[in-house]
């Protein structure tokens, strides 16, 4: 399964997101600010959207990618930005 294009984090785009289990991505103007996993990603989606933590709630875009594996590629992909970015995303508490 590929990922979805980035759009923006409202109710009605996260309305549209996938129930499936996968990774999602939360996004500000310039970066990746969030990675995180959930067996079920709309679910997820519309708790973060109504998160009272600053850093969530400046999130301007999203994008997922589904898997049957979403633990695994979740830690795959913050691996993957804290070697390219030498640290996690900025709402990503360490692990």
């Amino acid at each position: 399964m590929s990922y979805s294009d980035w759009m923006p984090f409202n109710k009605e785009n996260v309305d549209r997101s996938t129930v499936k289990s996968g990774v999602y991505f939360l996004g500000s103007e310039h970066e990746t600010t969030y990675i995180g996993a959930s067996n079920n990603i709309q679910g997820r989606l519309k708790e973060q959207l109504s998160s009272n933590d600053p850093c969530i709630k400046s999130t301007v875009s999203f994008c997922y990618h589904e898997t049957l594996f979403p633990e695994a590629e979740e830690e795959k992909q913050l691996t993957a930005f804290q070697f390219e970015h030498g640290r996690l995303p900025i709402c990503n508490k360490s692990k």
